[in-house]
């Protein structure tokens, strides 16, 4: 059976990716079939768990339902060395792809995507493609679901026995790993902005729309037509945010670190998501363990700031500007907030406070 599977990439368009995601469709054979040596490679799983509502939007609980899937998968032979959270998987582009070096460079055979959603659960086994899509295109796939997560375990286990692979994994950790947030700063994290941005032109790259070519699936076409119109929404949203900054900038198309060079871009506007410690974490933030919430500084204009907390498992957004040059991050304030857009105004006006426009 022919299905899409729909990957959640995120990457930033502006980097910023409060941002909304971009779906990848890749195409692939819903099958029982298990990756041929599930029992005998590494794996890594990557796990997605609703939301916690109320005044934030908060990371939901996960490790309890991990610790009953790891005790599943060691009993079936699965050596899963990686749980990582979908959410800080797609933080950023920077981000994606340094889990997916990681998983390379820990020879991770196989991808194990794990989802709760609605109260039912499902989950799917490939070959890991060694690339951030993950899945090699029209590849066989192992998919099943179940109303409860005891019976999902259940189905898996069946078919582990009787696919009745060599099992050749023997040191299988005896509980969950769970990754963290990776960094994201490639060389130095300053906490400042540089003065020369008064004389130098800020890249700012637009939110990029789905290219719908070659794909036939109508719910495919209707996901991608119904992202691109929120795109055309959000990138008029940015324009008008970008104006009040008050140095020279250009709304660009993505572009590699070579096209930037080209194009004599020095300095690259961009962003990260998932909750507040992760991306501190990513951003080379020391963060202490009993932290439960870090502070924002809100910039009200002209020279004005006020404080606004947000707990550490709030899913947030963060811009700051890239060197593309030296690769030195430039963060400014720790001025993180819930939506992009409160994001992207609050880094804007704490620069602009710090310059000393008008002086």
């Amino acid at each position: 059976m022919k299905g899409f599977f729909l990957v959640l990439l995120y990457f930033l368009c502006l980097s910023v990716i409060g941002q909304t995601p971009v779906y990848d469709f890749v195409s692939f054979n819903r099958t029982l079939k298990l990756p041929e040596n599930l029992n005998s490679e590494r794996s890594a799983v990557v796990f997605s768990v609703p939301n916690k509502a109320g005044d934030f939007t908060e990371v939901g609980e996960y490790e309890g339902m991990l610790s009953r899937v790891h005790k599943g998968f060691v009993t079936m032979g699965i050596d899963a060395i990686f749980y990582l959270n979908d959410v800080n998987l797609t933080a950023s582009n920077t981000a994606r792809l340094s889990y997916v070096e990681l998983f390379n460079k820990r020879k991770v055979e196989n991808i194990i995507f794990l989802t709760q959603r609605n109260n039912a659960y499902e989950i799917l086994i490939a070959p890991f493609s060694g690339t951030s899509r993950m899945i090699k295109d029209n590849s066989d796939v192992f998919y099943t679901e179940s109303d409860d997560l005891y019976g999902l375990l259940i189905k898996v286990g069946k078919e582990v026995r009787r696919a009745d692979q060599p099992l050749n994994n023997f040191l299988i950790p005896e509980k969950p790993n769970y990754l963290q947030g990776m960094s994201i700063v490639e060389n130095t994290l300053l906490k400042n902005y540089p003065g020369i941005l008064r004389r130098s032109k800020l890249a700012v790259e637009r939110f990029s729309p789905l290219d719908s070519t070659n794909i036939a699936d109508p719910r495919a076409l209707a996901n991608i037509t119904k992202y691109n119109q929120e795109i055309t929404r959000m990138n008029n949203e940015l324009e008008k945010i970008m104006q009040s900054y008050p140095y020279e900038y250009e709304l660009i198309d993505l572009m590699t670190d070579d096209e930037l060079k080209r194009n004599r871009y020095q300095f690259l506007l961009r962003s990260v998501q998932s909750s507040a410690v992760i991306v501190k974490q990513m951003l080379d933030y020391d963060v202490l363990p009993n932290e439960t919430g870090f502070v924002s500084i809100i910039p009200v204009m002209p020279d004005q700031t006020r404080v606004k907390t947000i707990p550490r498992n709030a899913m947030v957004y963060k811009f700051y500007i890239r060197q593309n040059i030296s690769k030195n991050v430039h963060v400014g304030e720790w001025d993180a907030d819930t939506t992009w857009q409160n994001a992207l105004r609050n880094m804007v006006g704490n620069l602009t406070q710090e310059l000393n426009i008008g002086n």
